[in-house]
């Protein structure tokens, strides 16, 4: 299958939360989320094995890969834009991945309007908006990592090559996570993490990778 084959399923003026054919489409600019319910992940896997989930998951490389190598585990990609989607789903249908199930929309909103509970995540070079006007666009505040407090079970891991978003991602998750890695908090070598396109490109250009882990705090 080539990516061009995946259709977006319905024009704007038409659109709506709906699964079609391993995809969930959560569409820009909808209001509604609550009227339609999202099945269980137990309904879309069709088993009880631990849901993971990458968030940013770019062009699928990762956690397809990821997704072959680990069968016991149900692995979700989330990734906003269409074409990366497009060939997320590509790598789905090739490497027959059943234990893959893709999220085509925005991060914070399919945590804050689906998703109830989850096993671990994945956050594999979120954009740094670097420029502080562009700040409000960035991926980790208050919000969304109190969400996926309140989501996850065990543990998120996070990779990134910009230093100062590094430091973002330190504070502000140190509130709501336990940091599995002692001062400063991440370390800059993972053996047999994974590869993606980003960490090949980020590599290429000589930076150094930051790999955080954060553990969830023991629930009463």
């Amino acid at each position: 299958m080539q990516p061009k084959d995946l259709k977006f399923p319905y024009r704007w003026d038409e659109r709506r939360p709906l699964i079609a054919d391993g995809v969930l489409f959560i569409p820009d600019y909808y209001g509604d989320h609550q009227a339609w319910k999202f099945p269980a992940w137990q309904e879309i896997f069709q088993n009880d094995c631990p849901v993971v989930v990458e968030y940013c998951a770019g062009n699928g490389a990762w956690i397809a890969e990821k997704a072959r190598c680990e069968p016991q585990v149900n692995w979700v990609a989330v990734e906003w834009r269409f074409d990366r989607v497009r060939k997320i789903w590509s790598k789905m249908k090739n490497f027959s991945l059943q234990n893959l199930f893709i999220v085509c929309g925005e991060a914070q909103t399919f945590t804050r309007e689906y998703v109830t509970t989850i096993d671990a995540a994945y956050i594999n070079f979120p954009d740094p908006w670097p420029k502080e006007k562009h700040a409000k666009n960035r991926l980790f505040q208050e919000p969304f990592i109190a969400r996926l407090a309140e989501v996850i079970k065990k543990d998120i891991t996070i990779v990134t090559d910009d230093p100062t978003y590094t430091g973002q991602i330190v504070r502000e998750m140190g509130i709501y996570f336990k940091p599995a890695f002692p001062d400063p908090f991440y370390i800059t070598q993972w053996p047999g993490y994974g590869t993606s396109y980003f960490e090949n490109l980020w590599r290429e250009k000589g930076r150094t990778l930051h790999y955080l882990r954060y553990e969830t705090f023991c629930r009463s």
